[in-house]
């Protein structure tokens, strides 16, 4: 029974790779000249070894140290691993600040906008004080950087909360940022929300409606962390091993064979965290989602949350998973799935003009022969 059940777990399971998967053939297109904006969009950065260099990292300061301001970057939460920033005097603070800063560093030239949402690793143990603490560095260092646009607040929503706000990249580009974790999560809205615009999760999605729809005539980027479509963990899909040793997602040395507790396990997960896409208030966040931005027209819907690289349509939407900046996972490919792999990097808009854009998944050190660009999209508004 036990190898029949092996069998089967790892039939269900022989899609979910690192390697690169694609739905379609793509090729790599010339680099034009006349650029409108680029925008950068990272996730999961925040597990910086002490000592170790990323090179994912590295590429990325490479290219932010030869971008004009008409450039932004948006950090899509998992700021700092496994939790958030520490009190200063705590053991844990010098190698969260460490994650973190590594993050800051790469954008030390920079002269384009800068943005970073929370993800619920940065809500982890230390709650809204530790949000704000991370706040608080972000912002003390970053107004220290080349500012062109006199940017006064980096890190959003401020103070804890989850407010859905949009901000201005370019004339016809707008970037939408919110805390996703904080609609999830009940613990996250304990305390005093009076520094809030929205104050309850029928708040959320009335506000997140109202700036969708004030914006029907600008290409919309929504920037949050929790993904609404992924084919990696969080939605559904698991490695074998995984399934037929589910501890070690716990403790990575515990290989204890337990196939059937594992497969159940898994599945029972899905709905039952609210970090999983099955689990009903993220469905409700989901849908109300995709809903208002169906009402809005085609827009990019930027997330981490899995540490891989995914591109999805669905919904008239471009979904852009990027949440590989400092981890990996393997991933599969499911309804709307273009492009996906478990290899880290980042992803990146060029737009042409308002309304055309090419996005492009970077991973360093692989795929030389274009530029280290694993996949390339043209994609319209």
């Amino acid at each position: 029974m036990l190898l029949v059940m092996t069998i089967i777990i790892a039939c269900l399971s022989s899609c979910v790779s690192y390697k690169p998967k694609y739905k379609g053939e793509w090729e790599r297109k010339q680099a034009e000249d006349n650029t409108y904006y680029t925008v950068y969009l990272l996730g999961d950065a925040g597990n910086s070894i002490l000592g170790e260099t990323n090179l994912v990292f590295d590429h990325l300061k490479k290219e932010l140290d030869s971008e004009s301001d008409r450039s932004a970057i948006v950090w899509l939460g998992d700021n700092i691993y496994p939790v958030g920033l520490a009190p200063n005097n705590s053991v844990y603070h010098r190698e969260g600040r460490y994650k973190l800063q590594a993050q800051l560093n790469t954008m030390s030239n920079f002269k384009g906008k800068k943005y970073f949402v929370p993800g619920n690793h940065d809500w982890y143990t230390f709650g809204r004080i530790g949000l704000r603490r991370q706040e608080m560095l972000v912002d003390s260092f970053l107004r220290h950087t080349p500012n062109y646009s006199k940017q006064d607040n980096f890190f959003l929503p401020d103070k804890g909360c989850g407010d859905p706000q949009v901000v201005e990249l370019a004339e016809g580009i707008k970037l939408l940022l919110m805390d996703s974790h904080w609609f999830l999560n009940e613990n996250a809205r304990t305390g005093d929300q009076s520094v809030c615009d929205v104050k309850t999760p029928e708040e959320f999605l009335k506000k997140l409606n109202t700036e969708i729809a004030e914006n029907s005539e600008n290409t919309l980027i929504v920037a949050s962390h929790h993904p609404p479509y992924t084919y990696a963990h969080h939605g559904g899909k698991f490695p074998l091993k995984s399934d037929i040793f589910p501890l070690t997602q716990r403790f990575n040395w515990l290989y204890l064979p337990l196939p059937a507790a594992g497969f159940i396990f898994n599945r029972m997960r899905l709905r039952l965290s609210e970090q999983d896409v099955y689990h009903p208030t993220y469905q409700l966040y989901r849908n109300n989602l995709i809903q208002n931005l169906e009402a809005h027209g085609r827009s990019i819907v930027a997330s981490g949350h899995e540490h891989t690289l995914q591109f999805i349509e669905n919904d008239n939407q471009y979904y852009v998973v990027s949440g590989s900046a400092s981890k990996s996972n393997k991933v599969g490919m499911g309804k709307g799935s273009r492009f996906s792999t478990g290899e880290k990097g980042y992803a990146k808009i060029v737009f042409k003009n308002k309304k055309k854009a090419t996005l492009q998944f970077i991973v360093p050190g692989q795929f030389i022969e274009h530029d280290n660009i694993a996949y390339e999209r043209e994609i319209t508004f």
